[in-house]
């Protein structure tokens, strides 16, 4: 499959940064290590190395491999100031041939060790440089953990070069913060399982921004395919209209940080996940959900130039859901604008269709210390019913944002529910605007704009 974009990069293994080939296509992000080779003039040429010990201590090598490894005898490290050190003539990557003299190329693993213990202080070791053992053993890339290890971890027919393909689909990709990439330069991703994450570092933050953008590209296009099977494999029941990755906002010991859930859009929820489901039964289970028709968007952000450096790439906007146990809100960080249209105009959608799927809704409440019964219809308007049937109040449907109140009118929350008419409404064709509040704990509440009177 043709690269979208290929060049050099870094990635970051065991806390160290280590450069790689990287390559991108619709699909995969294919990486490659770079060898360092110290000693490309002693790729193939045998030498012998004297090495004598001093004080007691050992030659100060580790080795690996052996016949029972289907390797040769490899010098794994030397250690700094020791006397395999301070020959300047032995290398990592190193194959052992014979020690005094005594073949090892067939040796198995603990053969070798004895023969190096029993060399006695003078050592003549034959050697020979050969980078493409320490390539295929070694590669960094293989040490770059994904959930699909089994088909990520690929080594050629020759094995001469480890690669590692990083599977984009269900994949999370994310510009890393402020606090931890002042330059800008770095972009993570996350294994769909959420088990492993994968920070990658360019050159420049142009260059940062275009991996992203390309990256990012191919996680949202290959979201189409696996909508269309999460639906397959669900039947349908419930139907998912959009699913992603987003970043919650949370406090963890008065420390603000962002968080990754995978979150899905029904046709009445909006769920949330650690991880993206895998089976039905994983599907039936999230971790939190918000029913549509008492959810609504409260606030987006909005970014103009200039901005602080580091601030642009947070994005974000924030829910706001009535439950049984009063307001719940959620601030959730998206990565780019298009995302944040998206996401907004599907819950938007989302609803106000849960809202006229729904239709009308009522809930007993106290107002003006009567009991009394709310009823509010996307198409009746707003009533509000004493205890005899008696009409209270009532509100066309035209008057008032109903498909706003329908949500709220649900009455999980338990405290003051407050109704406005359209502010660009004339008074003088139908009365004055008035602010009325209807309680649902127990308390009365009626605020009335000063000098204002109900028509």
């Amino acid at each position: 499959m043709a690269a979208i974009r290929s060049g050099l990069l870094e990635v970051l293994v065991h806390s160290e940064w280590h450069r790689v080939l990287a390559a991108l296509d619709p699909t995969a992000l294919t990486l490659q290590s770079l060898q360092e080779d110290h000693s490309h003039d002693l790729e193939s040429e045998k030498r012998t190395v004297r090495v004598t010990k001093y004080d007691g201590n050992g030659l100060g090598i580790s080795i690996k491999g052996g016949r029972d490894n289907s390797l040769p005898i490899i010098i794994s490290k030397i250690f700094k100031g020791m006397a395999a050190d301070q020959t300047g003539e032995l290398f990592v990557g190193d194959v052992i041939l014979s020690v005094n003299g005594e073949n090892l190329t067939d040796a198995t693993h603990d053969e070798a060790v004895r023969a190096l213990k029993r060399a006695g202080r003078v050592v003549d070791l034959q050697v020979q440089y050969r980078r493409d053992e320490l390539v295929r053993r070694d590669n960094i890339v293989d040490q770059i953990e994904w959930d699909d290890d089994a088909i990520g971890r690929n080594v050629d027919a020759h094995h001469r070069v480890g690669i590692r393909t990083i599977g984009l689909k269900l994949a999370y990709v994310a510009r890393i913060g402020l606090n931890a990439d002042v330059e800008g330069r770095i972009f993570e991703m996350r294994s769909p399982l959420g088990r492993h994450s994968l920070a990658i570092r360019c050159v420049s933050p142009q260059e940062a921004d275009s991996w992203f953008e390309a990256v990012h590209g191919c996680v949202s296009a290959l979201l189409i395919q696996a909508l269309a099977q999460v639906n397959i494999m669900l039947g349908g029941h419930p139907q998912v209209r959009r699913m992603g990755w987003i970043s919650e906002q949370v406090t963890d010991n008065g420390i603000v940080a962002w968080r990754p859930k995978f979150i899905t859009l029904t046709q009445s929820e909006l769920l949330f996940y650690d991880a993206v489901p895998q089976l039905k039964t994983e599907w039936a289970e999230p971790r939190i959900s918000r029913p549509l028709v008492a959810t609504r968007v409260v606030q987006t952000t909005s970014r103009t130039a200039p901005v602080m450096k580091g601030l642009s790439d947070v994005i974000s906007f924030r829910i706001r859901t009535g439950t049984q146990n009063g307001v719940r809100s959620h601030t959730l960080r998206v990565e780019t604008h298009a995302d944040l249209a998206k996401w907004v105009r599907a819950l938007v959608l989302g609803s106000y269709e849960a809202c006229a799927e729904t239709a009308q809704v009522s809930a007993p409440c106290i107002w003006r210390g009567e009991d009394c019964e709310l009823i509010v219809g996307l198409e009746s308007g707003i009533t509000l019913l004493g205890q005899g049937g008696e009409v209270k109040i009532y509100l066309m449907s035209f008057l008032v944002d109903l498909s706003y109140y329908c949500q709220y009118a649900r009455f999980y929350c338990k405290k003051s529910l407050t109704f406005r008419r359209f502010g660009n409404i004339p008074s003088n064709q139908y009365g004055p605007r008035v602010t009325m509040g209807i309680d649902f704990s127990g308390s009365t509440s009626d605020r009335r704009s000063a000098n204002r009177k109900w028509t």
